[in-house]
Protein backbone atom coordinates (compact mmCIF):
# COMPACT_ATOMS: atom_id res chain seq x y z
CA UNK A 1 0.00 0.00 0.00
CA UNK A 2 2.72 2.30 1.23
CA UNK A 3 4.45 1.71 -2.72
CA UNK A 4 1.36 3.06 -4.43
CA UNK A 5 1.22 6.57 -2.11
CA UNK A 6 1.62 9.57 -4.21
CA UNK A 7 4.15 11.90 -2.93
CA UNK A 8 2.15 14.29 -0.83
CA UNK A 9 0.27 11.37 0.93
CA UNK A 10 3.40 9.80 1.66
CA UNK A 11 4.96 12.57 3.28
CA UNK A 12 1.27 12.93 5.36
CA UNK A 13 1.92 9.58 6.22
CA UNK A 14 5.26 9.96 7.14
CA UNK A 15 3.93 12.87 9.59
CA UNK A 16 1.21 10.99 11.23
CA UNK A 17 3.72 8.16 11.60
CA UNK A 18 6.54 10.57 13.78
CA UNK A 19 3.41 11.94 15.51
CA UNK A 20 2.22 8.94 16.17
CA UNK A 21 5.04 7.49 17.49
CA UNK A 22 5.78 10.76 19.56
CA UNK A 23 2.68 9.86 21.17
CA UNK A 24 3.06 6.82 22.35
CA UNK A 25 6.50 7.85 24.14
CA UNK A 26 5.00 10.58 26.00
CA UNK A 27 1.36 9.75 26.77
CA UNK A 28 0.32 8.66 30.26
CA UNK A 29 -2.53 6.52 29.41
CA UNK A 30 -5.16 4.87 32.27
CA UNK A 31 -4.07 1.77 33.92
CA UNK A 32 -5.51 -1.30 32.85
CA UNK A 33 -7.76 -3.46 35.44
CA UNK A 34 -6.12 -6.26 36.72
CA UNK A 35 -6.48 -9.02 39.62
CA UNK A 36 -4.87 -8.08 43.19
CA UNK A 37 -1.88 -10.54 43.73
CA UNK A 38 -3.35 -13.74 44.62
CA UNK A 39 -6.57 -13.06 43.86
CA UNK A 40 -9.09 -14.54 41.67
CA UNK A 41 -8.79 -14.31 38.40
CA UNK A 42 -11.01 -15.19 35.14
CA UNK A 43 -8.16 -18.04 34.58
CA UNK A 44 -9.03 -19.43 38.02
CA UNK A 45 -12.86 -19.60 36.90
CA UNK A 46 -12.37 -21.53 33.84
CA UNK A 47 -10.09 -23.84 35.11
CA UNK A 48 -12.79 -24.56 37.97
CA UNK A 49 -15.67 -25.10 35.45
CA UNK A 50 -13.71 -27.57 33.94
CA UNK A 51 -12.71 -29.30 37.17
CA UNK A 52 -16.67 -29.73 36.99
CA UNK A 53 -17.19 -30.92 33.98
CA UNK A 54 -14.54 -34.25 35.08
CA UNK A 55 -16.97 -34.53 37.61
CA UNK A 56 -20.25 -35.16 34.80
CA UNK A 57 -21.44 -31.69 35.81
CA UNK A 58 -23.10 -29.71 32.48
CA UNK A 59 -21.26 -26.90 31.32
CA UNK A 60 -23.72 -23.88 31.44
CA UNK A 61 -24.86 -25.13 35.10
CA UNK A 62 -21.38 -25.80 36.18
CA UNK A 63 -20.45 -22.28 34.63
CA UNK A 64 -23.79 -20.43 36.26
CA UNK A 65 -22.33 -21.80 39.84
CA UNK A 66 -18.96 -20.76 39.42
CA UNK A 67 -19.94 -17.42 38.44
CA UNK A 68 -22.02 -16.76 41.10
CA UNK A 69 -19.89 -18.04 43.65
CA UNK A 70 -16.78 -15.83 42.53
CA UNK A 71 -19.11 -13.16 41.92
CA UNK A 72 -19.32 -12.91 37.79
CA UNK A 73 -21.75 -11.50 36.15
CA UNK A 74 -23.91 -13.50 34.21
CA UNK A 75 -26.32 -11.28 32.79
CA UNK A 76 -26.24 -10.82 29.43
CA UNK A 77 -25.38 -14.19 28.05
CA UNK A 78 -22.27 -13.31 26.53
CA UNK A 79 -20.26 -12.91 29.82
CA UNK A 80 -20.35 -16.55 30.50
CA UNK A 81 -17.83 -17.98 27.82
CA UNK A 82 -18.77 -20.65 24.95
CA UNK A 83 -18.65 -24.24 26.38
CA UNK A 84 -15.83 -25.70 23.66
CA UNK A 85 -12.32 -24.33 25.67
CA UNK A 86 -13.71 -25.77 29.13
CA UNK A 87 -14.88 -28.77 27.52
CA UNK A 88 -11.13 -29.25 26.22
CA UNK A 89 -9.97 -28.47 29.33
CA UNK A 90 -12.11 -31.23 31.00
CA UNK A 91 -11.32 -33.81 28.77
CA UNK A 92 -8.06 -33.46 27.17
CA UNK A 93 -6.95 -32.03 31.08
CA UNK A 94 -5.11 -28.76 30.55
CA UNK A 95 -1.40 -30.49 30.00
CA UNK A 96 -3.07 -31.83 26.39
CA UNK A 97 -4.59 -28.44 25.64
CA UNK A 98 -1.48 -26.95 25.74
CA UNK A 99 0.25 -29.58 23.49
CA UNK A 100 -2.47 -28.57 20.89
CA UNK A 101 -1.46 -24.67 21.53
CA UNK A 102 1.88 -25.73 20.85
CA UNK A 103 1.18 -27.89 17.58
CA UNK A 104 -1.16 -24.94 16.10
CA UNK A 105 1.09 -22.31 17.14
CA UNK A 106 4.10 -24.37 14.76
CA UNK A 107 1.43 -24.47 12.50
CA UNK A 108 1.26 -20.76 12.30
CA UNK A 109 4.52 -20.23 12.43
CA UNK A 110 5.24 -22.68 9.65
CA UNK A 111 2.31 -21.11 7.32
CA UNK A 112 3.67 -17.57 7.77
CA UNK A 113 7.05 -18.54 7.05
CA UNK A 114 6.02 -19.68 3.50
CA UNK A 115 2.95 -17.59 3.31
CA UNK A 116 4.92 -14.87 1.24
CA UNK A 117 7.53 -16.86 -0.30
CA UNK A 118 8.85 -15.77 -3.70
CA UNK A 119 7.75 -12.13 -2.69
CA UNK A 120 9.96 -11.22 0.21
CA UNK A 121 13.77 -12.06 0.83
CA UNK A 122 14.62 -14.93 2.64
CA UNK A 123 15.67 -13.00 5.74
CA UNK A 124 12.29 -11.53 5.57
CA UNK A 125 10.92 -15.25 6.14
CA UNK A 126 12.73 -15.44 8.78
CA UNK A 127 12.34 -12.56 10.86
CA UNK A 128 8.16 -13.46 10.30
CA UNK A 129 9.14 -16.74 11.61
CA UNK A 130 10.56 -14.77 14.44
CA UNK A 131 7.71 -12.40 14.96
CA UNK A 132 5.39 -15.00 14.97
CA UNK A 133 7.48 -17.14 17.42
CA UNK A 134 7.74 -13.98 19.80
CA UNK A 135 4.15 -13.49 19.52
CA UNK A 136 2.81 -17.31 19.98
CA UNK A 137 5.20 -17.29 23.37
CA UNK A 138 2.03 -16.12 25.01
CA UNK A 139 -0.14 -17.70 23.12
CA UNK A 140 1.31 -21.62 24.34
CA UNK A 141 2.07 -20.34 28.15
CA UNK A 142 0.33 -22.91 30.67
CA UNK A 143 -1.19 -20.27 32.66
CA UNK A 144 -2.96 -18.67 30.15
CA UNK A 145 -4.31 -21.62 28.11
CA UNK A 146 -7.74 -21.26 29.41
CA UNK A 147 -7.68 -17.48 27.98
CA UNK A 148 -9.96 -17.98 25.12
CA UNK A 149 -8.93 -14.87 23.16
CA UNK A 150 -5.68 -16.72 22.55
CA UNK A 151 -7.61 -19.52 20.79
CA UNK A 152 -9.02 -16.90 18.21
CA UNK A 153 -6.04 -15.42 17.52
CA UNK A 154 -4.05 -19.12 16.62
CA UNK A 155 -6.80 -19.21 14.51
CA UNK A 156 -7.16 -16.19 12.49
CA UNK A 157 -2.78 -16.62 12.36
CA UNK A 158 -3.48 -19.84 10.47
CA UNK A 159 -6.59 -18.06 8.22
CA UNK A 160 -4.91 -15.28 7.63
CA UNK A 161 -1.51 -17.15 6.26
CA UNK A 162 -3.50 -19.83 3.96
CA UNK A 163 -5.17 -16.52 2.49
CA UNK A 164 -1.80 -14.98 1.49
CA UNK A 165 -0.07 -18.17 0.41
CA UNK A 166 -3.02 -20.27 -1.19
CA UNK A 167 -5.84 -17.84 -1.74
CA UNK A 168 -7.92 -20.09 -3.80
CA UNK A 169 -7.91 -22.61 -1.33
CA UNK A 170 -10.36 -20.57 0.66
CA UNK A 171 -11.84 -24.25 2.72
CA UNK A 172 -8.88 -24.40 4.89
CA UNK A 173 -9.76 -20.59 6.29
CA UNK A 174 -13.49 -21.37 6.22
CA UNK A 175 -12.48 -24.71 8.58
CA UNK A 176 -10.01 -22.61 10.89
CA UNK A 177 -12.68 -19.40 11.01
CA UNK A 178 -15.10 -21.79 11.88
CA UNK A 179 -13.04 -23.81 14.78
CA UNK A 180 -12.31 -20.21 15.88
CA UNK A 181 -15.75 -18.76 16.16
CA UNK A 182 -16.54 -22.02 18.23
CA UNK A 183 -14.37 -21.04 20.98
CA UNK A 184 -14.29 -16.95 21.22
CA UNK A 185 -17.42 -14.72 19.34
CA UNK A 186 -14.23 -11.87 18.70
CA UNK A 187 -13.27 -13.99 15.65
CA UNK A 188 -16.80 -12.63 14.20
CA UNK A 189 -14.73 -10.09 12.11
CA UNK A 190 -12.87 -12.14 10.65
CA UNK A 191 -15.62 -14.46 9.11
CA UNK A 192 -18.27 -10.95 8.49
CA UNK A 193 -15.17 -9.38 6.21
CA UNK A 194 -13.89 -12.34 4.34
CA UNK A 195 -17.38 -12.59 3.81
CA UNK A 196 -17.90 -9.30 2.51
CA UNK A 197 -14.66 -9.73 0.04
CA UNK A 198 -15.74 -13.02 -1.36
CA UNK A 199 -19.44 -11.43 -2.26
CA UNK A 200 -18.12 -8.51 -3.45
CA UNK A 201 -15.52 -10.22 -5.67
CA UNK A 202 -18.67 -12.48 -7.24
CA UNK A 203 -16.38 -15.85 -5.35
CA UNK A 204 -20.42 -17.36 -5.34
CA UNK A 205 -18.64 -20.56 -3.40
CA UNK A 206 -16.77 -18.94 -1.40
CA UNK A 207 -19.34 -16.67 -0.13
CA UNK A 208 -21.83 -18.99 0.13
CA UNK A 209 -19.33 -21.07 2.66
CA UNK A 210 -18.70 -17.88 4.79
CA UNK A 211 -22.32 -17.09 4.94
CA UNK A 212 -22.92 -20.68 6.22
CA UNK A 213 -20.33 -20.57 8.65
CA UNK A 214 -22.06 -17.43 9.66
CA UNK A 215 -25.39 -18.66 10.26
CA UNK A 216 -23.88 -21.65 12.09
CA UNK A 217 -22.55 -20.15 14.60
CA UNK A 218 -25.45 -17.81 14.85
CA UNK A 219 -27.10 -20.90 15.61
CA UNK A 220 -24.35 -21.59 18.01
CA UNK A 221 -24.78 -18.37 20.00
CA UNK A 222 -28.17 -18.36 20.00
CA UNK A 223 -28.45 -22.06 21.39
CA UNK A 224 -25.90 -20.93 24.11
CA UNK A 225 -27.84 -17.62 24.74
CA UNK A 226 -31.36 -19.98 25.66
CA UNK A 227 -29.22 -21.92 27.82
CA UNK A 228 -27.71 -19.48 29.97
CA UNK A 229 -31.14 -17.51 30.12
CA UNK A 230 -32.82 -20.64 31.20
CA UNK A 231 -30.26 -20.95 34.57
CA UNK A 232 -30.21 -16.73 34.92
CA UNK A 233 -31.62 -15.20 38.24
CA UNK A 234 -33.29 -11.46 39.38
CA UNK A 235 -30.35 -11.53 41.38
CA UNK A 236 -27.70 -12.22 39.55
CA UNK A 237 -24.97 -9.41 38.05
CA UNK A 238 -25.46 -7.98 35.33
CA UNK A 239 -22.16 -6.91 33.05
CA UNK A 240 -20.51 -3.47 33.25
CA UNK A 241 -21.11 -3.33 29.46
CA UNK A 242 -18.93 -2.53 26.73
CA UNK A 243 -18.78 1.26 26.00
CA UNK A 244 -15.94 2.73 27.78
CA UNK A 245 -14.71 4.37 24.81
CA UNK A 246 -11.10 4.44 26.04
CA UNK A 247 -9.67 5.47 22.61
CA UNK A 248 -6.45 4.46 20.29
CA UNK A 249 -4.71 3.95 23.90
CA UNK A 250 -6.96 0.91 24.87
CA UNK A 251 -5.76 -1.09 21.56
CA UNK A 252 -2.02 -0.40 22.55
CA UNK A 253 -2.71 -1.38 26.32
CA UNK A 254 -4.64 -4.25 25.08
CA UNK A 255 -1.55 -5.71 22.85
CA UNK A 256 0.67 -5.19 25.12
CA UNK A 257 -0.65 -6.62 28.44
CA UNK A 258 -1.71 -9.37 26.34
CA UNK A 259 1.66 -10.01 24.59
CA UNK A 260 5.75 -10.01 25.73
CA UNK A 261 5.93 -6.84 25.65
CA UNK A 262 4.44 -5.92 29.11
CA UNK A 263 7.73 -6.16 31.03
CA UNK A 264 9.29 -3.41 29.22
CA UNK A 265 8.82 0.26 29.90
CA UNK A 266 5.67 1.31 29.67
CA UNK A 267 6.59 4.06 26.55
CA UNK A 268 8.67 1.92 24.61
CA UNK A 269 5.82 -1.05 24.97
CA UNK A 270 3.51 1.47 23.82
CA UNK A 271 5.35 2.24 20.19
CA UNK A 272 6.12 -1.07 19.54
CA UNK A 273 2.51 -2.58 20.01
CA UNK A 274 1.98 0.76 17.39
CA UNK A 275 4.18 -0.08 15.18
CA UNK A 276 3.53 -3.87 13.49
CA UNK A 277 0.05 -1.19 12.13
CA UNK A 278 2.46 0.56 9.66
CA UNK A 279 4.74 -2.87 8.82
CA UNK A 280 1.36 -4.43 7.78
CA UNK A 281 1.34 -1.68 5.38
CA UNK A 282 3.47 -2.84 3.06
CA UNK A 283 1.72 -5.70 1.79
CA UNK A 284 -0.68 -4.37 -1.39
CA UNK A 285 -3.54 -6.25 -3.33
CA UNK A 286 -6.16 -8.09 -2.41
CA UNK A 287 -4.59 -9.89 0.29
CA UNK A 288 -2.74 -6.57 1.78
CA UNK A 289 -6.08 -4.78 1.78
CA UNK A 290 -7.77 -7.57 3.82
CA UNK A 291 -4.96 -7.33 6.30
CA UNK A 292 -5.11 -3.66 6.96
CA UNK A 293 -9.12 -3.87 7.19
CA UNK A 294 -9.05 -6.55 9.56
CA UNK A 295 -6.67 -4.61 11.71
CA UNK A 296 -8.38 -1.37 11.34
CA UNK A 297 -11.55 -3.54 12.59
CA UNK A 298 -10.06 -5.09 15.54
CA UNK A 299 -8.41 -1.23 16.54
CA UNK A 300 -11.92 0.16 16.59
CA UNK A 301 -13.37 -2.33 18.04
CA UNK A 302 -11.30 -2.71 21.04
CA UNK A 303 -10.92 1.00 21.03
CA UNK A 304 -14.46 1.70 21.60
CA UNK A 305 -15.74 -1.00 23.12
CA UNK A 306 -13.51 -2.56 25.85
CA UNK A 307 -13.25 -1.38 29.47
CA UNK A 308 -10.03 -1.48 31.36
CA UNK A 309 -10.63 -4.72 32.91
CA UNK A 310 -11.17 -6.56 29.46
CA UNK A 311 -7.84 -5.46 28.38
CA UNK A 312 -7.29 -9.34 27.47
CA UNK A 313 -9.22 -8.72 24.16
CA UNK A 314 -5.43 -8.31 22.66
CA UNK A 315 -4.91 -11.82 22.69
CA UNK A 316 -7.11 -11.88 19.48
CA UNK A 317 -3.96 -10.37 17.84
CA UNK A 318 -1.56 -13.07 18.45
CA UNK A 319 0.61 -14.32 17.04
CA UNK A 320 -0.46 -12.83 13.54
CA UNK A 321 -0.15 -9.03 14.39
CA UNK A 322 3.53 -9.28 15.26
CA UNK A 323 4.22 -10.14 11.84
CA UNK A 324 4.04 -6.63 11.10
CA UNK A 325 7.52 -6.55 12.72
CA UNK A 326 9.10 -8.25 10.26
CA UNK A 327 7.42 -5.67 7.58
CA UNK A 328 8.62 -2.73 9.13
CA UNK A 329 11.90 -2.49 7.00
CA UNK A 330 10.43 -2.84 3.90
CA UNK A 331 7.65 -0.64 4.76
CA UNK A 332 10.11 2.00 5.65
CA UNK A 333 11.46 1.89 2.72
CA UNK A 334 8.32 1.97 0.51
CA UNK A 335 7.47 5.43 2.43
CA UNK A 336 11.52 6.57 1.68
CA UNK A 337 10.61 6.17 -2.24
CA UNK A 338 7.33 7.22 -1.96
CA UNK A 339 8.23 10.62 -0.57
CA UNK A 340 11.59 11.21 -2.86
CA UNK A 341 9.60 10.31 -6.17
CA UNK A 342 8.29 13.44 -7.56
CA UNK A 343 5.71 11.36 -9.07
CA UNK A 344 5.24 8.99 -6.56
CA UNK A 345 3.88 4.84 -6.81
CA UNK A 346 7.33 3.79 -7.35
CA UNK A 347 6.98 1.00 -6.73
CA UNK A 348 9.85 -0.98 -8.78
CA UNK A 349 12.54 -0.06 -6.92
CA UNK A 350 10.14 0.05 -3.65
CA UNK A 351 9.29 -3.60 -3.37
CA UNK A 352 5.76 -3.71 -3.47
CA UNK A 353 4.02 -7.08 -1.77
CA UNK A 354 0.81 -8.19 -3.88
Amino acid sequence: MLARLTRPFAILFACLLVATSVWCLTTQPPPIRVAKKGGYTDVHLYHDIAAELVKGRPYHEAAADMHRLHHYPLKPFVTMRLPTLAEMGAHLGWKGVQRLAYALAFVAIFLWIIALEGRIHWVEQVLIGAAAGTGAAMVTNEGLMAMHEYWGGLFIAIALAVRMRWPRQWWWQVAAIALGLSIRELVLPYALLAAAFALGQRRWREGAAWVLVLAGFGAFLAWHAAQVQALVRPGDITSAGWHAAQGFSAFLKAVVYTSSLGPLPRPLALLLAMLPMAGWLALSGRSGLFCQVLIAGYVVMISAFSRADTFYWGGIMLPWYCIGWALLPRAFWQLWWSVRQPEGRFAGASGAIS
